[in-house]
């Protein structure tokens, strides 16, 4: 008979911070972050005093990084790592319509604050190019703090001290383009390199996410097609300049269970299609800061942030399938 890994666990402590995250592939501060915010790694750890793990910690790290790399979002797996190691029981409520536990907490928790020098850093590694440097930074911060976190304490801060050093007479304006695209490019790159969530039950309501004709800034939409994921939120992305009845045959066809219009200026946000979006979902959203100096039809909601945004999807989701039931 096997024992069970709770009773039969190592009590040595051998394994260093480093050594583990070299076997992981991770950086040290993403193996205190998972510590600190999910409860894996060494248990009993002093402040002040080195860590140090046992084998049964490693096993439960390798368990987490297994499922994680499996498409399994770190909350839920660190979760089942510790019913897996310890005999945890996972605490897990289901979000409604979608069929998919979320873990307790959720990975859209907010994690340790961004520090300046974590700033500055990334958008040093942006000056230079470094494209290597920015992927592992942002990768590091979406696993430890998730993604609304990331996106609202490092990329908004980044891109937004950025775009006022272009400003600055004394700046190299074409430094600055390089290192926003360079930037830019690195964010979507590693919001597209989370594990994607598992699928949504058949015929569970969704929401559609589409940049309006003529507007080719997907880089919030990105962010908020990862953090529905993240919160286990059915989404479909159609991407940069959407024709209008492009988007009004895709919602007629789908019927999803809101409609995310994002316009990034005056220019491209055009008030009639928004209209037209009414007969074929119960929620059309006009998103982005180009809708700000429209004034939206009647029954139209306005996403002013990634976490509004998020929680009108959540709600249009939970709101079709209580209608369904």
């Amino acid at each position: 008979m096997n024992e069970s890994p709770a009773v039969d666990r190592v009590a040595t402590p051998a394994w260093t911070v480093s050594a583990v995250a070299r076997r992981l592939g991770i950086a040290p501060a993403t193996l205190r972050s998972w510590s600190n915010r999910y409860g894996i790694g060494p248990a009993g750890h002093e402040p002040g005093r080195y860590r140090r793990f046992t084998d049964d910690d490693v096993a439960e790290l390798d368990t987490v990084w297994r499922l994680t790399r499996q498409g399994m979002p770190i909350a839920t797996a660190a979760a089942v790592a510790r019913d897996q190691h310890r005999g945890a029981v996972v605490r897990a409520t289901p979000d409604v319509g979608t069929g998919v536990p979320a873990a307790s907490g959720g990975p859209g928790t907010r994690g340790a604050d961004v520090a300046p020098d974590e700033l500055d850093a990334l958008l040093g590694a942006a000056g230079r190019l470094d494209v290597d440097t920015l992927l592992s930074t942002l990768g590091d911060s979406l696993a430890a703090r998730g993604v609304s976190a990331t996106w609202e304490q490092l990329c908004r801060p980044a891109l937004a001290r950025n775009a006022a050093a272009e400003l600055d007479p004394d700046t190299d304006d074409l430094a600055c383009i390089d290192a926003e695209c360079a930037l830019a490019w690195s964010i979507i790159t590693s919001l597209r390199r989370l594990p994607t969530p598992p699928p949504a039950p058949r015929g569970a309501p969704r929401v559609l996410l589409a940049c309006v004709a003529g507007e080719q800034h997907t880089l919030a939409l990105d962010t908020l097609y990862a953090a529905l994921g993240e919160r286990y939120v059915p989404a479909r992305m159609l991407g940069p300049s959407v024709p209008a009845p492009a988007l009004l045959h895709a919602a007629e066809q789908t019927r999803p269970a809101a409609v995310f219009a994002w316009a990034q200026t005056t220019r491209t946000a055009r008030r009639a299609v928004l209209s037209r979006l009414r007969p074929h979902t119960p929620t059309v959203v006009a998103a982005g800061p180009g809708w700000d100096s429209t004034s939206l039809p009647p029954g139209v909601r306005a996403a002013t942030g990634l976490d509004a945004a998020v929680a009108l999807a959540r709600s249009a989701v939970n709101g079709c399938s209580v209608g369904r039931n």
